[in-house]
């Protein structure tokens, strides 16, 4: 079965509209790979940038420096996860 991805919107609790994308398991299996320090703690600097570049597509080219608030940064990147995991 070839990879097909999904998509699908998210809204935060502050109002803003996001669209997340399916990414194929090996780059989601890669990313979490490499945002995994030495000691097997999560790399959340790294991880959120990944699932900024990778998973949410709409608004593009999001950084997360782009977020007013730490907290909305927080959940749409678990969004997302939660979204790619197909939970």
């Amino acid at each position: 079965m070839a990879f097909q991805p999904k998509q699908k919107e998210f809204k935060s609790k502050n109002g803003n509209q996001y669209v997340f994308q399916t990414i194929p398991n090996s780059k989601y299996l890669e990313m979490m790979d490499d945002s995994v320090a030495a000691n097997g703690n999560p790399l959340v600097s790294k991880l959120y940038a990944a699932v900024l570049e990778h998973i949410v597509v709409q608004p593009s080219g999001l950084t997360v420096d782009d977020f007013d608030s730490l907290k909305e940064l927080q959940e749409v990147c678990e969004a997302a996860l939660t979204f790619q995991s197909g939970e």
